[in-house]
């Protein structure tokens, strides 16, 4: 792997990295001197794009800790649990968000919404400079996809954005209040820059391990990003559009035989990876196994850190697995305590099976000493793609097809081999719906899909106070709080989301 590292100059604002492509992010530039050249613009992308799109120990939408999207997700849902500290984790587990709190939800609006803004400013810096013209379309198209991405992301979570205008961006020092656009104006935003990103060929179709870029964006991530807004709209014949891109044989995806050799340090970069965070030791390292694996759990890598497991698996979600199902084999649900000698189980839970499984996934890094592990952390696969489809092409002709009933097996039977589904297993088209929430739960669990799937099927809320016992749980609650400090701040032009 290539590793892009920036020269310091005093004018850059905080150190940031960006998977394994080292950055600084740039904050004051004086643009009458910078950037100077192809080089200063890489810079400012991958500073200011690439920075938000990582799995960096406690930085990045897809870190391990609190703050990570696909944590803030499952664990907001009915899948996820945590031992630890109930002030930090309760707004997620019981459905009870505080637009006044400085942590979880909140700050994910809170840190990442400027994000829209920098790359704006980003794209505006680099048309001016001369370079070969295809390497500025590709800077460009970087740029639209981290813009689009971030703003659905964002959008999922919150609805409508705050999103800067022109004279809010010729103006900085007056700080401009912004008001939310409407629905449809973020809407078109999201998919407009999503569609630019694959303007011209500019990204690489894919990338691969080994490439000198990988880690890069590609347009199969886009078109992965866009099945993704597509789903969230209701748009299922664009959706459908999407994954049958991804199944298309340039691509070169397919699933990996064995669920649990996707997430080892050996199959890195394996066929069923569309994007990961690109993660390597002393650069970016990703801190799932310390956060979930427990102390006294026999493991192999003795200089691992491990922190007592506090994330779980909801014990209701775990009765919902087959006992043939392969993919247990990378939950832990029993063990012999190598402190105690005692076997701790859901009968005997001690304190590490009292609210759930231990979510392993990713298997020991080992070379890893202290918290941090190299494997990369996988955002998109395969599998997703395949499930989505499945769901889309129903919900299109609104009956359940062979096709889509084959597609939701590719991904079932590797995991279940001999337990496919017949198409006479569903009576009509919620059967096969709900089959595929189910299946999706199964494959997915931690990668940040849960809450998503509950709300687009209409049953977030239903699930809340069904398998978490919420008693705050509203309909309201499928958007999360603006944080207060920016309604605040907006002098009453920044509106919160109704209900809070």
């Amino acid at each position: 792997m290539k590793r892009y590292y920036i020269i310091p100059l005093m004018i850059l604002a905080a150190f940031v990295t960006s998977c394994t492509l080292d950055s600084e992010r740039y904050g004051a530039i004086n643009t009458s001197f910078f950037p100077a050249n192809a080089e200063d613009c890489d810079a400012l992308v991958v500073g200011n794009a690439y920075a938000y799109f990582r799995s960096d120990s406690y930085d990045g939408l897809y870190c391990s800790n609190h703050d990570g999207i696909h944590v803030l997700s499952d664990m907001a849902s009915d899948i996820g649990q945590c031992t630890w500290d109930p002030s930090l984790w309760n707004e997620l587990i019981t459905l009870s968000p505080d637009a006044n709190l400085t942590h979880g939800v909140v700050k994910l609006y809170r840190n990442n919404i400027k994000g829209l803004t920098q790359m704006t400013n980003t794209l505006a810096r680099i048309e001016p400079v001369e370079m070969e013209t295809g390497r500025k379309a590709t800077m460009k198209a970087e740029l639209y996809c981290a813009r689009g991405w971030l703003a659905y992301i964002l959008y999922d979570n919150f609805g409508p954005l705050q999103i800067a205008s022109k004279e809010q961006l010729e103006n900085p020092a007056k700080k401009i209040p912004e008001p939310r656009k409407t629905k449809e104006e973020t809407v078109k935003y999201i998919e407009d820059n999503l569609l630019a990103a694959l303007e011209g060929d500019a990204l690489p179709v894919v990338l691969k391990k080994g490439d000198a870029r990988y880690g890069r964006f590609t347009q199969a991530l886009v078109h992965m990003v866009l099945m993704k807004f597509y789903m969230h709209e209701g748009r299922w014949a664009d959706a459908e559009a999407q994954g049958r891109e991804l199944m298309d044989s340039k691509y070169g995806f397919g699933l990996m035989d064995n669920y649990k050799d996707i997430f080892t340090l050996e199959n890195e970069g394996n066929k069923e990876t569309i994007w990961s965070c690109e993660c390597a030791t002393g650069i970016n390292e990703q801190l799932w196994v310390t956060h979930v694996m427990p102390s006294d759990y026999p493991h192999k890598n003795q200089n691992m850190s491990l922190w007592g497991g506090g994330y779980k698996l909801n014990w209701p979600f775990m009765d919902t697995f087959d006992p043939e199902d392969k993919r247990l084999e990378t939950i832990i649900t029993e063990y012999v305590s190598t402190s105690t000698g005692e076997t701790l189980n859901r009968d005997n839970p001690g304190k590490r099976f009292i609210q759930g499984a231990i979510p392993l996934k990713y298997a020991e890094d080992p070379a890893q000493i202290g918290e941090g592990s190299q494997i990369d952390w996988i955002v998109f696969r395969y599998a997703d793609a395949l499930t989505l489809l499945a769901e889309a092409i129903v919900r299109n002709e609104k009956a359940v097809t062979q096709e889509a009933v084959d597609l939701l097996n590719q991904v079932r039977t590797r995991s279940l081999p001999g337990k496919g589904y017949s198409i006479v297993d569903f009576a009509d088209v919620k059967a096969f719906l709900d089959a595929v929430l189910l299946e999706r739960g199964h494959e997915l669990w931690f990668e940040g899909t849960r809450r998503e799937d509950l709300i687009r099927h209409g049953v977030y809320i239903e699930y809340m106070k069904k398998y978490k016992d919420s008693k705050t749980a509203a309909p309201h609650m499928v958007l999360w709080p603006l944080p207060q400090d920016v309604i605040n701040e907006g002098g009453g032009l920044v509106h919160q989301n109704p209900g809070y």
